[in-house]
């Protein structure tokens, strides 16, 4: 995602607190942590997940053409490939 540590930590600790997942210090290194997703953050992706699925579909993919699905497809690995150089 290629966020800030503190916007990361920021949304991590909104997350945490609506108990959609729980954090712990790394076992190894201190200056680290370990996130997991809870059940209630497993059940609340899987209720939003078929509705974001929908619109997406709706309002984005459905209006284009297969060719340009293609290029799309082309022009996120192109982006996906520099970010992981960086």
């Amino acid at each position: 995602m290629k966020w800030s540590k503190s916007r990361l930590s920021h949304h991590l600790t909104r997350m945490q607190q609506r108990g959609l997942v729980t954090r712990r210090e790394h076992p190894s290194d201190g200056r680290g942590a370990v996130i997991a997703l809870t059940d209630d953050g497993l059940r609340t992706i899987g209720e939003a997940a078929p509705g974001h699925v929908a619109s997406v579909r709706k309002h984005f993919i459905d209006l284009l053409t297969p060719e340009q699905i293609e290029a799309i497809g082309d022009i996120s690995w192109t982006v996906v490939e520099r970010l992981n150089r960086a």
